[in-house]
């Protein structure tokens, strides 16, 4: 043999054993063993470079990996991305390898789906999403994409969050961002004390944050939220451009004066529409019954639909345009009605929030654009006035959980600020549920029952309240945790009692033969006839993360048990008096001949407390479960 082919073997087995190395690096093996701790899937990696040009235009390339160890968490696999007229996706790549790290197959173009970015009440929408749903079936399997999105427009930076899932580990992550020269990065990290490397490139600079070995974040019953342990690195530009408007963010006057500017001139209204406003209103006894006038005026013309074309993705649609068509988004509509109200001579200022059921309040440290929705703020010689004005069913000045007690963004010119809405307390969200319940000598039971709903209770009964026929009842039925019960449907009612603190009345007569329990002579009922439930954590996990309680709210029971006639009750519980942190807890037993009252008041306090009270929480949940499981016993007279 030749020198020549000795070296052509040896090269050819360098580079055989170089693509096994490369492969080789997605084996299940190489995983520390400490990640597979409540992990049902393993990040092998996740990095993005975000290099910005200019002021609206930069560059993003995304590689991720991740091991899929079951089932339950294929759709930690998925590839879901979205953009819109400001950004591309290209270059998408998407390989799988199996347990050894040895690739299985590369995902053609034709089986990455490019779809629309909404479902829902949208009317007008750029906003697309490229889609690809794994469909591997032999566990674990590695998937490994990259891709590159271009910007040309940018209001914000991305987030670099290393944890987007419960139970998913990650063995090595990197964010790095690209700067040119002069400029400095303005962020912040949360949930974590890594820095920065900082290193100069050219007239530029790059910022790299490494992470390595991050164990999985179990879902726990009362932890703060995903969001809230895992680590974060926010970034912000200080001057962008979107859609030809230039903008800067460096206070929150900065970014309202950008917001502001793309009102202008989109206030305007048809003569008749001002016309009309003006003899709706011009025997109004004050102003409060003016704005009150003005809102229902709106909510009768108009509804919502989304509209995310282009830059309306934060402009809103012209007044003009929403009288003439009787549509518009949260930012469409809010404009309508401050247009409405300037018309009569009534101030109000167009405000952001961040809304949704439990979402995360805004960084107030943090001046960017991280809002969701918009609202409408009018002062009242010091009683304020919010509007919600996507809601056609709202009652006026209520704005309800989505966006209560929540830190908004007033936008006024070169004086916009920050504020909170009203949030409500412990005695707002109220339910009181009243009963008189009759039992006879055959353990058969009857009962009238009138509840009330008020706060995010009210908000909750909102949709039953707006159904009709069959499904109105399906949905009262699912929302009756009785046993065994038969519902009257001809008798049941709900009104609406409108105010800035709203209630629905609710009435309904129930009949059921399992909730007394007939042995021989005796009859045996549980005190809890609502079937009311207590969860109380597991004791075997300790909690590891802070617990929290989301919301405050007061829950009544009273209740009237009538025995029937020749039976007597042979005893009755003691009275509870249960006082904590986490809330309090009363129940009162009174009996008077044949007629047992009852009542239960549970109180929950919004908080946050450390991990270290998760046995004080679980034994206080305890004993409220016991009391709820008490049973009485009733005899005949002898």
């Amino acid at each position: 043999m030749n020198k020549a082919f000795f070296v052509t073997i040896f090269i050819s087995i360098v580079c055989f054993s170089t693509l096994l190395a490369q492969n080789a690096i997605y084996n299940v093996e190489f995983i520390p063993k400490e990640l597979l701790e409540n992990a049902g899937s393993v990040i092998r990696n996740s990095e993005i470079t975000f290099s910005v040009k200019s002021k609206s235009k930069a560059e993003l390339t995304r590689k991720y990996a991740i091991t899929i160890f079951h089932e339950s968490h294929l759709k930690n696999a998925a590839f879901r991305e979205f953009y819109d007229r400001f950004s591309k996706i290209h270059s998408i790549r998407i390989t799988i390898y199996n347990k050894n790290g040895t690739e299985v197959k590369s995902i053609p173009k034709s089986e990455i789906l490019d779809l629309t970015g909404f479902t829902d009440n949208v009317l007008f929408a750029d906003i697309r999403q490229k889609v690809w749903d794994p469909d591997c079936r032999e566990y674990p399997f590695t998937v490994e994409y990259t891709y590159q999105e271009s910007f040309n427009g940018l209001l914000s930076f991305p987030t670099y969050a290393l944890l987007t899932n419960y139970d998913v580990s990650c063995v090595k992550g990197k964010f790095v961002v690209n700067l040119p020269g002069g400029e400095n990065l303005r962020y912040i990290t949360e949930n974590t004390d890594v820095e920065p490397s900082l290193t100069h490139v050219g007239s530029g600079v790059e910022y790299q944050w490494t992470f390595g070995n991050v164990k999985a974040i179990r879902n726990e019953d009362y932890d703060e939220g995903l969001m809230e342990m895992t680590p974060i690195v926010r970034i912000v530009p200080n001057d962008f451009e979107m859609g030809g408007f230039e903008g800067k963010c460096n206070t929150w006057e900065e970014f309202g004066n950008w917001i502001y500017s793309l009102s202008t001139d989109r206030d305007i209204l048809p003569e008749k529409t001002i016309a009309e406003l003006k003899e709706l209103t011009k025997n109004a006894a004050n102003n409060t019954e003016k704005i009150r006038l003005v809102y229902e005026y709106m909510q009768s013309k108009t509804r919502y639909v989304n509209v995310v074309v282009g830059i309306g993705g934060w402009q809103p649609i012209a007044a003009i345009e929403v009288d003439n068509n009787g549509f518009g988004d949260c930012k469409g509509l809010t404009n309508y009605t401050q247009s409405l109200l300037k018309a009569v001579d009534i101030e109000s200022v167009y405000t952001l929030i961040k809304a949704g059921d439990h979402a995360r309040d805004i960084l107030s440290d943090f001046p960017s654009s991280q809002f969701n929705h918009a609202i409408l703020c009018a002062p009242n010689s010091g009683d304020t006035i919010w509007l919600e004005c996507t809601s056609q069913r709202n009652p006026f000045g209520y704005l309800g959980s989505f966006t209560e007690g929540r830190t908004a963004l007033l936008i006024k010119k070169d004086k916009s600020k920050l504020v909170r809405t009203p949030a409500l307390t412990i005695n707002e969200n109220l339910r009181i549920r009243k009963a008189e319940i009759h039992i006879d000598g055959q353990g058969q039971a009857s009962a009238i029952i009138k509840n009330k709903y008020q706060g995010s209770y009210f908000d909750n009964m909102l949709g039953t309240y707006y159904l009709e026929g069959k499904r109105r009842m399906d949905q009262v039925r699912n929302n009756i945790h009785i046993k065994h019960f038969t519902l009257d449907d001809q008798n049941y009612e709900i009104m609406e009692h409108a105010s800035d603190l709203p209630f629905f009345i609710e009435k309904y007569k129930i009949t059921t033969n399992q909730y007394v329990k007939k042995m021989g002579e005796k009859l045996i009922f549980d005190i809890n006839f609502f079937n009311t439930k207590v969860g109380v954590p597991s004791p075997i996990n300790n909690q590891e993360s802070d617990i929290q309680l989301l919301y405050s709210y007061t829950n009544v029971d009273s209740l009237i048990f009538n025995i029937p006639i020749g039976y007597e009750v042979k005893s009755i519980p003691s009275n509870d008096s249960l006082i904590s942190d986490f809330g309090d807890y009363f129940t009162n037993y009174k009996l008077e001949g044949n007629t047992l009252h009852y009542i239960r008041k549970e109180l929950v306090k919004e908080g946050k407390f450390s991990s270290s009270r998760y046995n004080d929480l679980r034994l206080y949940l305890k004993e409220i479960n016991a009391a709820d499981n008490r049973k009485v016993l009733v005899m005949p007279i002898e």
